[in-house]
């Protein structure tokens, strides 16, 4: 697949950096432009992403990204390129680096080799300040080490609830989108939209609710991959009610509701609890004037 390099990396080429920051806000952008900057430093082409000087740096973990995992790629396996240039790594935005790994790496990138390039990639959310969120938790030390740079993803959003729209917000990974989920995202967008009305009888959101978790749950895909698109779905929600015309303080107020659900379900809190909170919560909306 041939992918249009991002014009900021695409500038890069003439001289890489020894380390790269890349912050977006979609993840599945981001690591395409990961795969195709490595490509188009090693072979002026941007659709060669399977080659052992081209490492994706995965783990056994879900979320993150531990010392072991960065020891492996210093000492235990070959650092060396095997027949190109350099011998590239790439650090995915959907596992964060731990204190200690990034400690570890911080080791390595202070002694730079002419022949490895380490490519860190984090996303932040659609909703915040997306430049903030992605480099928070990253430690300022290995910040500076690295060359930040800022992609965005092109597509404009229109918060409409059209396939298209919402699919790419949703920001799935490559092995789900090669299924078949036009019926699974036709029901998660008839289910937001029966949950945009702020004033809806609390019985009904909850029903709501639940039906969109378990229709997310029914995609079949690992729990964590299930709750960042519950997020996503209830983030794409939210952008849909800042954006009606006739926005007022009963909007304003069901949007902070709904973005502090997100923010409970990345914090680890579970769904059904989060839920019973949000419902609860939004109660005290329908006394709100108009």
């Amino acid at each position: 697949m041939l992918i249009e390099l991002n014009s900021k990396l695409l500038n890069e080429s003439s001289k890489p950096f020894h380390s790269y920051l890349l912050i977006s806000g979609s993840s599945r952008y981001l690591i395409d432009q990961a795969k195709a900057f490595s490509s188009n430093l090693l072979f002026n082409s941007t659709d060669i992403f399977e080659h052992p000087d081209i490492r994706v740096v995965t783990s056994e973990n879900i979320n993150t990204l531990g010392v072991d995992d960065i020891r492996k790629v210093i000492t235990n396996e070959s650092i060396y390129p095997i027949e190109a240039k350099y011998k590239i790594f790439i650090f995915p935005p959907t596992k964060s680096l731990t204190e200690e790994a990034s400690n570890a790496l911080l080791k390595t990138l202070e002694e730079p080799s002419n022949s490895n390039i380490f490519i860190i990639t984090s996303n932040g959310r659609h909703w915040s300040h997306s430049k903030d969120d992605s480099i928070k938790n990253m430690l300022p030390t290995l910040k500076s080490r690295c060359r930040t740079l800022y992609i965005d993803d092109e597509y404009t959003y229109t918060y409409d609830f059209e396939f298209e729209d919402i699919i790419n917000f949703l920001d799935m990974e490559e092995s789900l989108l090669k299924k078949n989920l036009n019926d699974e995202i036709s029901l998660i967008t008839s289910i937001l939209q029966n949950l945009k009305p702020p004033q809806q009888n609390a019985n009904e959101k909850m029903f709501n609710l639940i039906k969109l978790e378990n229709s997310i749950n029914e995609i079949n895909v690992d729990s964590n991959t299930n709750l960042n698109i519950l997020e996503k779905s209830i983030e794409y929600l939210v952008n849909n009610i800042l954006s009606t015309t006739n926005f007022t303080k009963v909007e304003f107020r069901y949007s902070e509701l709904l973005t502090n659900f997100i923010e409970d379900i990345s914090l680890g809190i579970r769904p059904r609890i989060a839920i019973n909170k949000l419902v609860l919560e939004s109660e005290a909306i329908s006394t709100l004037s108009q």
